[in-house]
């Protein structure tokens, strides 16, 4: 619902143009609001998606293994062949979306706008629209062949050893109709004579803006683009790296030679040729030439109610367009040109005991580390600037002081965004002092306040590295990860129950926690996002049991000698049908169930920016990365986990506060926010479930089962403040888009409430309620 008092007038024309007239796709376009109503959790996107989607995946695998004793030796050998595919329309996959219809974005913080992003839609202010020009089919493949050798060598009764090595010889992924393309910055040539038009349009000498032809595109949009299988490049894109040999040793020790205690060890090295999706030409599927994805930025940046019909300019000068026709830099995806394929490194040390005929404990050290792999940078981003700060006095280091954000707003009347200079040389005051293009901070500034309708700056695409082009996708093997895990067991078996108990207190480290790890900031460095794993968990405690009940036998007639108070009779006799099922029916049953404590995974607090006051802006950094959900993070100015601030608990929001609000604050300007990657963890978990079995003889051949399963028997509700998975509520409750600042109008009344209706750090949703399933089967 619009603000109060904003009096909207709905636009007669809402038909919408193109950048590329394929149709749409047959479908509407999708709609994306942001940051969203704080209500619930920040963010809202409908989009008809990219399907229809196909995806074959055929792969065929051939494994033969000999084994022969010999003396003290156990030599085994063998060879595994896989040929494998991948062939697919392409979706969403890196710098395109698969949409033929295109999406569109509104905002919220719109300096010309009424400052309602659901408003802004229904009027036609538009932040941006991207649409992908074509969906083509792709054909990947690939093959493997590892030979394996080893060696348990029993040395003498206390001691044996475990020596082996595996030959990965890996084929690189390839498309068979020399379909791929890939964005080579050894082959790029910076254009000569290109400039922008304002709205970011691609133009040469003479105002002539390229035009946009999906089926011949000119060398200025294709530029650094080259065709895997031509011209000498490999069909891979990549120089193949074949021979990668990975050793295996271990050992069991027993002290006594009893078999009682057992000392054990190991290291392996073990590489993965990955999925299509990481560093080969299945991640070039979708991108230029074949399919060309752009985004025109603000193209309503100029009159009530045009961007609808201005899109690509179709609207014409009768529409007051502020674009026109032509192209916009593209989005490209990069791969390495030669091949590192990435390994892990694992190692474990442990010590088993048996303590007693029916007890067993077991305490262990497992360690991995991870080389070389998958994460996306973006080259053509800006380096973070300086980041000192020396009162303004001093314009070679940051002009923000310590948690002093980047404020764009009437309220304070502080208008850190606006351009004193013109289009070409901007000008920005901040602190008083004037930043113009001498002062290292300035590109930094265009690109953080590059969103901002009426700004009235140049297109950031114009100033970056790489000119003509605008994200690059580059997938490098550049990210590592380690793990470390005290373990402990405990196994007990007496008569008809055992018991298992496990518990691991581990971390897991790493830069990226998968080739589309969204929680990065640094589109350069990827290192420097080195955080807690995305599905790290640091306690992990695992009780299971079986307990099977004994069976006996049922005899009615002593139940008649008991209530008669006289002594049953010895009987021979065989029991009767009643007494048969009775004994059936109770006797025998087998009761099992697991009982789960663990601790909760981390989340990344994402500072959204455009709030409702004018405070911050998601590239606050300004380094136009572009290539992850997360611009950047807040500053911590308190406890985060703390006592939750009086009001964050309220009838119009969903849930209890998990977290301590006020511990955040607006980021300092032209930093990332040192909040940093998964600062916080959803709430631990206590689950049981359970499981009633029987298994009931109804003849020599025939048996029925029963069973009975429950899932969180108790019901306890365990909450998620952050559930990666779209299907499962909004996401964005780990979103701030509101710094607990009230803002107060003419007659000093407040306005703006940062905690009522708020969905920051409250439950975005929960794990699975208490579920029950039974099921039979008779087996004859």
């Amino acid at each position: 619902r619009p603000a109060a008092g904003v009096n909207i007038q709905r636009p007669d024309d809402l038909t919408q143009g193109y950048l590329f007239n394929n149709g749409f796709g047959g479908k509407l376009s999708g709609v994306q609001l942001t940051p969203g109503n704080l209500a619930y959790g920040g963010g809202f996107r409908v989009d008809p998606g990219y399907a229809p989607w196909q995806l074959t995946n055929p792969t065929y695998s051939v494994r033969d293994d000999l084994s022969k004793v010999i003396g003290r030796h156990n030599l085994q050998t063998g060879v595994q062949v896989i040929l494998g595919q991948r062939n697919e329309i392409n979706a969403t996959n890196g710098p395109n979306t698969g949409d033929l219809q295109g999406v569109l974005t509104f905002s919220n913080f719109n300096s010309v706008t009424v400052g309602n992003e659901f408003a802004n839609a229904l009027l036609g202010y538009i932040q941006s629209y991207q649409q992908d020009s074509a969906q083509r089919k792709y054909y990947n493949s690939y093959q493997i062949i590892e030979p394996y050798f080893q060696d348990d060598w029993r040395l003498n009764s206390h001691l044996t050893l475990n020596l082996g090595i595996r030959f990965s010889i890996f084929g690189n992924y390839h498309e068979q109709n020399h379909a791929a393309f890939n964005w080579d910055p050894s082959v790029f040539a910076t254009p000569d004579g290109l400039k922008f038009f304002e709205d970011g349009r691609l133009r040469v000498k003479g105002n002539k803006p390229i035009p946009i032809d999906p089926n011949n595109p000119g060398p200025i949009i294709t530029n650094g683009l080259v065709q895997c299988g031509v011209n000498g490049v490999p069909d891979t894109c990549m120089q193949p790296h074949r021979f990668n040999p990975a050793p295996r040793i271990g050992f069991a020790w027993s002290p006594q030679g009893d078999g009682k205690t057992s000392i054990r060890g190991g290291y392996g090295l073990f590489f993965e040729h990955g999925t299509g999706s990481e560093a080969n030409t299945g991640s070039l599927v979708g991108s230029a030439p074949g399919n060309l994805s752009m985004t025109q930025l603000t193209p309503s940046a100029v009159g009530l109610g045009s961007g609808y019909p201005c899109i690509g300019g179709i609207g014409g000068a009768d529409a007051n367009c502020f674009s026109g026709e032509g192209a916009y830099p593209i989005d490209v995806t990069s791969i390495p040109r030669k091949t590192i394929w990435p390994y892990v490194q694992q190692w474990s040390f442990g010590i088993q005991r048996e303590v007693s005929h029916n007890l067993v404990l077991g305490l262990g050290y497992v360690g991995s580390k991870g080389t070389h792999l998958t994460a996306v940078r973006q080259p053509n981003a800006f380096p973070l600037g300086p980041q000192g700060f020396n009162d303004g006095i001093q314009l070679d280091q940051n002009p923000y002081g310590p948690h002093q954000p980047i404020v764009n707003s009437a309220v304070f009347q502080t208008f850190d965004c606006t351009n004193l200079g013109t289009l070409n040389n901007p000008v920005f005051k901040v602190n008083g002092v004037k930043i113009n293009k001498t002062q290292p901070s300035y590109i930094n500034m265009l690109a953080a306040c590059e969103n901002l309708n009426g700004a009235n700056l140049p297109p950031i695409n114009s100033r970056r590295p790489f000119l003509g082009i605008q994200k690059i996708f580059s997938l490098e093997n550049v990210a590592d990860s380690n793990y470390h895990a005290l373990q402990a067991t405990m196994r007990r078996t007496r008569g008809p129950l055992t018991v298992d108990i496990s518990y691991s207190y581990s971390h897991s480290i790493d830069d990226s926690s998968d080739r589309n790890d969204t929680t990065t900031v640094n589109p350069l460095v990827v290192s420097a996002n080195k955080a807690s794993s995305n599905f790290d968990q640091r306690h992990l405690l695992n009780v299971s049991y079986v307990w099977t009940l004994p069976k006996f036998n049922f005899d009615s007639s002593r139940i008649g000698d008991w209530a008669n108070e006289r002594e049953g009779a010895d009987s021979q006799s065989s029991p009767g049908s009643f007494d048969r099922f009775i004994s059936a029916l109770f006797g025998g049953w087998e009761i099992s169930g697991v009982t789960t404590l663990q601790s909760g995974t981390p989340y990344t607090v994402i500072n959204a920016g455009y709030g409702a006051l004018g405070i911050s802006v998601p590239d606050n950094g300004g380094v136009a990365g572009g290539i992850s959900s997360v611009g950047s993070y807040p500053d911590i100015v308190g406890n985060i986990h703390g006592g939750t601030p009086i009001g964050a608990v309220n009838s119009k929001s969903f849930g209890p506060a998990l977290g301590n609000a006020a511990a955040f604050a607006a980021p300092r300007g032209l930093t990332f926010g040192n909040a940093g990657r998964n600062v916080m963890n959803n709430p631990s978990r206590m689950n049981f479930d359970m499981t009633v079995f029987r298994n009931i003889k109804v003849r020599e051949s025939t048996s029925l089962e029963f069973r009975a399963e429950v899932f969180n028997i108790f019901n306890h509700t365990q909450f998620r403040v952050y559930d990666p998975n779209p299907n499962f509520g909004n996401g964005a409750s780990n979103t701030i888009a509101c710094y607990g600042i009230e803002n107060f109008n003419a007659a000093g009344d407040a306005q703006t409430d940062c905690l009522t209706g708020s969905a920051f750090l409250h439950p975005v949703n929960a794990h699975r309620p208490r579920t029950m399933q039974f099921g039979l089967k008779l087996s004859f």
